[in-house]
């Protein structure tokens, strides 16, 4: 099959194709997927068969662009419209122990790369050598998996070798509404085997990809439903997780401590699970901030939950709010109140009015609270509440 004809409106490959003339490459993975799909992939892997570097340069062609060459033998070009275009030599793969990464070495030909990868829907290249530009190389089946709906591995034991493989079989069912083959819904078993082999910040990386995914709510409940979850955890309800995603603004990767933080286990320990987890500040103190409030008797008065709570990470609350739909409203309604809440008036104006020091600082935070629970909305409000303290001060 030759596939010229619907490139047509992607002009990119074919003046990379001029440039490249007789030399091997191919393009793989999403592109050729997206590509019968119907939809466009921003993302270019190219994998050809002989060192990279003899590709560069036809390459940097296209125009303005950030290169990166790796001591891995790949290269990375950014261009100005937000295309990625990544460059591999084509590899064999070999996996000596379960859930290691492999050991690899160059391939002979295309086929014996696309033979290596997750799935036969990804396992397919399209050349883009100038005299057969276009031909399809699909040697695993792929196409008649696309066309059926069906994610499907390429040998068995494919998720012992590689456990991430099922958190993105997950990933792509999701996303284009596909079924698993017998083999590939076997596979899961051996997937909540020898996942717990796997480092944390490989299944981070897992999570955070299914956190940019549009259901990424029925991603997390069915990776903790297929035993990807491999250490002590609460199970939250999907519809616990599909409110959550519904009270967060947009979905991005970043989003996944937040999906995370509901799986986050009952009862003693829980701390000390936190504190072990190799997390950046940021996202230790949201399931920190969460955990503070998941159990504790909230008092439903803005200003009073703020003078408790008020420095806890907004995402924390959001996830409060997921967690116990009782305060939904009232997190909400303080999180919009709190926008609004810093004081008008200015540290200089309080000290021409006659305050000083540590004065200062009491007067704005209870101008903040007033300001939360309604009682100040206006600047002249706040100036009429600072001369009321003044009044007091001087016991008139």
């Amino acid at each position: 099959m030759n596939l010229a004809d619907r490139l047509k409106n992607d002009p990119f490959l074919k003046r990379l194709s001029d440039l490249l003339g007789e030399r091997e490459a191919y393009v793989v993975g999403g592109y050729p997927r997206d590509l019968f799909l119907g939809k466009r992939s921003p993302d270019i892997d190219i994998v050809v068969l002989k060192d990279v570097r003899k590709f560069v340069e036809p390459i940097r062609e296209l125009g303005p662009v950030d290169f990166r060459f790796s001591e891995f033998m790949t290269a990375k070009f950014l261009f100005p419209d937000g295309r990625v275009l990544d460059l591999a030599r084509a590899r064999r793969e070999r996996y000596p122990c379960p859930a290691v990464l492999p050991e690899v070495e160059p391939a002979e030909s295309i086929e014996e790369d696309l033979w290596r990868r997750d799935f036969s829907i990804n396992a397919m290249a399209i050349s883009l050598k100038r005299t057969n530009f276009g031909e399809l190389i699909d040697p695993t089946g792929g196409l008649e998996d696309l066309q059926r709906g069906r994610i499907r591995v390429l040998k068995e034991g494919s998720f012992r070798d590689d456990p991430t493989r099922a958190y993105r079989a997950i990933r792509y069912s999701l996303r284009f509404n596909f079924s698993y083959d017998s083999l590939t819904e076997r596979e899961f078993d051996l997937a909540r085997k020898y996942v717990r082999l796997l480092s944390f910040p490989r299944i981070e990386n897992e999570l955070r990809r299914g956190s940019a995914e549009e259901r990424r709510a029925e991603f997390f409940h069915e990776a903790e439903a297929r035993g990807l979850f491999p250490w002590e955890h609460r199970k939250p309800a999907l519809k616990e997780l599909k409110d959550l995603d519904g009270l967060l603004a947009e979905r991005k990767e970043e989003d996944w401590i937040l999906f995370f933080a509901l799986f986050l286990p009952e009862g003693p320990g829980v701390l000390e699970f936190v504190h072990s987890l190799p997390l950046g500040k940021p996202e230790k103190k949201a399931l920190l901030d969460f955990l503070g409030l998941r159990d504790e008797e909230i008092e439903m008065d803005p200003g009073e939950f703020h003078l408790k709570h008020g420095k806890s990470a907004e995402e924390a609350l959001l996830v409060l709010a997921a967690f116990r739909p009782a305060l939904r409203d009232f997190i909400l309604d303080y999180l919009e109140r709190k926008k609004k809440a810093t004081p008008q008036i200015s540290a200089r104006e309080l000290i021409e009015m006659g305050f000083t020091g540590r004065k200062i600082g009491e007067i704005l935070k209870k101008i903040e609270i007033l300001r939360l629970q309604g009682k100040i909305r206006t600047k002249e409000e706040e100036r009429s509440f600072v001369q009321s303290q003044l009044d007091e001060r001087s016991g008139r």
